[in-house]
């Protein structure tokens, strides 16, 4: 995707699903940490103009509005805080924003500057004395790769209650790794925040895949929960993925629940090449793959809880407790597994429920 000189732009079909993505999750996280904490802080680090040249809404305006729908259950502060490079793009935000009747309690920034550059200097104070930072979520959706070092995105992940949602440019990372400009190959290495990136070139196999699995690594180094989409183009050819970044479990689901909702296929990928009334990929279905997790999980390891399960499949697969209970209930059927017909407590356990009390073994 070429970078847009204008200021307003024709919007792509994969930034569609993104918003649709980064809504979904925030109908979530709004209201679950704004009834727990006196302020919550959301970062748009590429805001853009709020909208597109069609008029639909940027996402700087789509999180704003979703917040607005939220704002009886916010019980303190909610910070807004828009950035982006150009000038031009942060005036007509404001103006976009100056049309909405914002909250008393709603505090809205939108400033021109460099996204790391101004995030750096908020962190900064609260690294040297240790203070606490409110809990963030930092949308950062760049065009293409310098301004976002991972060193950046490692502060943000080490705070308590941080998390990301990272537009990974991996098409261009993977045409600009053997650049001969050195400053254009120190914006990929600070991107990682290791020159093991540039090194991919020389490594047989496929680039995107590896470019992607090493990001990943990178996140899992300082946080407990990663995820990703995938965005194809018209050729259906990997253009980005969308990376979430939590130390929390329950902002992971949510960001699953986000991510089922846009591909309920759960390869969780996206093409601009699908017909344009249908927004996802559909594949064959998904619990035969989980069956798989399964077994290799639980097989030989004797009676597990259904809460055990149930963890693992939130925690470590990309599936949700409804695949779960499709799949388990498969492999009884095919006698694969065996549930007990008493529970933890001794209770009869309802026939083709999986709760988190019940007792299963994988044959």
């Amino acid at each position: 995707m070429a970078t847009p000189k204008e200021t307003l732009w024709e919007i792509d079909p994969h930034t569609t699903a993104k918003h649709e993505i980064l809504k979904r999750y925030l109908e979530a996280w709004f209201p679950i940490l704004g009834s727990k904490y006196r302020r919550i802080v959301y970062i748009d680090g590429f805001a853009g103009p709020g909208r597109y040249k069609g008029g639909e809404l940027g996402s700087p305006i789509v999180a704003l509005k979703v917040a607005m729908n939220y704002q009886r259950t916010l019980g303190g502060e909610l910070w807004l805080w828009f950035i982006d490079e150009r000038g031009d793009r942060i005036e007509h935000l404001k103006r976009e924003i100056n049309g909405m009747t914002i909250p008393s309690h709603f505090k809205v920034r939108a400033e021109a500057g460099k996204f790391h550059e101004k995030v750096d200097a908020v962190l900064q104070p609260s690294e040297a004395d240790g203070s606490h930072v409110a809990p963030t979520f930092a949308f950062i959706d760049p065009f293409g790769f310098s301004g976002i070092p991972f060193s950046l995105i490692q502060r943000l992940l080490k705070r308590p209650r941080c998390e990301v949602f990272i537009t990974f440019m991996v098409d261009a990372f993977n045409r600009f790794l053997e650049h001969p400009t050195d400053t254009v190959v120190q914006h990929i290495v600070d991107a990682f925040g290791t020159d093991e990136a540039i090194r991919i070139a020389e490594v047989p196999g496929n680039r995107i895949e590896n470019l992607r699995v090493l990001y990943q690594s990178r996140l899992l180094q300082v946080a407990d929960y990663v995820r990703y989409f995938e965005m194809r183009d018209r050729n259906n050819r990997t253009q980005y993925y969308l990376f979430f970044a939590s130390n929390h479990e329950l902002g992971h689901l949510k960001m699953k629940e986000a991510m089922w909702k846009v591909a309920p296929d759960g390869d969780f990928r996206f093409s601009d090449a699908t017909n344009p009334n249908q927004l996802v990929l559909f594949e064959a279905d998904p619990t035969s793959i989980l069956i798989e997790q399964l077994r290799k999980e639980f097989a030989g390891k004797g009676v597990v809880t259904g809460g055990h399960i149930r963890k693992f499949v939130e925690n470590k697969t990309a599936y949700l407790k409804k695949h779960m209970t499709a799949a388990l209930l498969k492999e009884e059927e095919a006698g694969r597994i065996k549930g007990e017909d008493r529970k933890v407590d001794g209770q009869r356990r309802k026939r083709n429920t999986y709760p988190d009390d019940a007792l299963i073994s994988f044959v």
